[in-house]
Formats: C-alpha cells, structure tokens, sequence
C-alpha cells in the first residue's frame, strides 16, 4: 500500500469518525435492509445517479504501474437499490453478497449504505457535499466520465470552493485533472 494512500485511508477514517459525532441520526444510515454486514464496504462519492442507482468512486487510487498497468485505478462502482444518497455524499456500501459485474465502473446490489454527515466549514454557506455536486454539475465537471473528487477546499476570504477532479476514464498523463472553483452562496429556499 502506498505511502499516499495510508495517509489519505487515516484522514478519511478520521473525517468519518469527526462528522459522525454530530449527533444527527440522518447521516448515520439512510438504508438499512438487513442486519449489519460484518466486513469492510465500499467507500468514496456519489458522483452520479440513475433512477435508484448511484456510481461510488473512490479517491485512494491503486498502483498497477509495477505490473504494467495504469500509476492510478480509481476502484468505482454502480450500486443499484440505492434511493437516497445524494450526489456528492460520502459514503460506505455493502453489498448483498451478490455477484458483482466486473467491466470498469463494476456493479453491485447495494444492502446497506452508511452517509457520512457533511462537513460544513466555519463561514460557509454551502456544505462540503454542495460545493462537490454544484462542482459536478459545472460545464468543466460534467466532461468527466467517472469524476473522482480528489481534494475540497473553502477559502473563507474569498467565499470559493475548490474542487478537485479527474476522469478515472482518462488515459492522459495527469487524467484530466482539473480544479472547478464554486462560488460560496446561501441556498435559496
């Protein structure tokens, strides 16, 4: 395991851990069909969704470069019977012990699937999980054909997100990545 890749799996676990002390049961876990799974699920972002379905990307790349594959596989799948999660959510996913549909993004049936609360940063008007769908739904987001959010900003001075992203798809050096600012505005309600 790379270097990289324990340190993004910490700062993950630990943002999981800070936000699910927020003491709001909604983010916990909107869909639980059976009991708890026992092992690990399938983490990362909602970045798109189809009916019931939603496509999970997740931002701890693998290295394949050593066997001469790609220096960044970006593990992604649909997961189907999946109603609630929103785009831009973070979120863990079990499967329902099904086979799973292996071509590139793979497909599961979700069982259970865990939403961690947004974090939302002092003098921000948008959360985290906002500021990544308004950055999805960008022109420049919407070319990418598996986004991978890779890093999310707020500049409280200048009341802008970045947004950071590349296209798991991309055969180009630096798989498209791009950096899509969002302007920091209050919801209309």
């Amino acid at each position: 395991m790379s270097y990289l890749r324990q340190i993004f799996m910490l700062l993950s676990t630990l943002i999981i851990c800070l936000t699910g002390c927020s003491g709001s049961n909604e983010c916990n876990s909107v869909q639980t069909q059976a009991n708890a799974p026992s092992e690990d699920g399938f983490t990362g972002y909602v970045v798109e969704r189809k009916d019931n379905s939603i496509l999970v990307v997740d931002p701890a790349y693998e290295d394949f470069s050593a066997n001469g594959g790609g220096n960044r596989y970006y593990p992604a799948k649909w997961f189907s019977n999946a109603p609630d999660p929103q785009i831009g959510s973070y979120v863990e996913v079990w499967t329902d012990g099904g086979p799973e549909n292996q071509p590139y993004p793979g497909q599961a049936r979700a069982e259970k699937i865990a939403v961690s609360c947004p974090n939302t940063p002092d003098g921000a008007h948008l959360s985290e999980a906002d500021a990544i769908r308004g950055g999805l739904y960008s022109p420049d987001g919407e070319k990418l054909r598996v986004p991978v959010i890779e890093d999310v900003q707020f500049d409280q001075d200048a009341g802008t997100w970045t947004i950071r992203m590349r296209d798991a798809m991309s055969t180009t050096e630096n798989q498209d990545e791009i950096d899509i600012k969002v302007d920091d505005v209050a919801a209309v309600e």
